[in-house]
């Protein structure tokens, strides 16, 4: 006789901290959302979202993984010039269906607040952070030198 397994196969947990990772990460792939730190901001704040007295570290994210179409709330900073709603709706798409892909769950709703609009160049901090060095662009060889062979 084949003997049935009856126990329960457990849960599975996400931690808030893992959706606040995505969702970040989520919005930094839409074009015209930067990173932004501001100086104030990271001396009291660092990364840690919902911590700062005045500024922060843009984007952050709040999310309740404990629920079971959890709410999102994300603070954003976007380069000038862009087109706000665009960038707002793009940024609430994509979080939500990365949250979906990668954790199977799909929030309920996904705030997008607009924190800072920054104009001029902005350096990216994914390329700026410890152990990232910027090279120099490498010189053109000169036109006027023959090549011997």
């Amino acid at each position: 006789m084949a003997e049935t397994l009856t126990t329960d196969p457990g849960t599975l947990s996400i931690a808030d901290r893992v959706g606040e990772k995505i969702a970040v990460r989520a919005a930094l792939d839409v074009d015209g959302v930067v990173r932004h730190q501001t100086s104030l901001g990271s001396m009291l704040s660092g990364a840690t979202p919902g911590r700062a007295v005045a500024g922060g570290d843009y984007p952050q994210a709040s999310v309740d993984m404990s629920v079971t179409a959890p709410s999102v709330r994300l603070t954003i900073a976007v380069r000038w010039p862009c087109r706000l709603t665009d960038v707002c709706r793009q940024v609430r798409g994509v979080t939500a269906d990365e949250l979906a892909r990668l954790t199977g769950v799909r929030p309920g709703r996904v705030d997008v607040t607009v924190a800072a609009v920054l104009s001029g160049p902005v350096v990216s901090a994914d390329r700026t952070g410890p152990g990232f060095v910027e090279l120099p662009a490498p010189q053109p060889a000169p036109a006027d030198e023959e090549v011997r062979s």
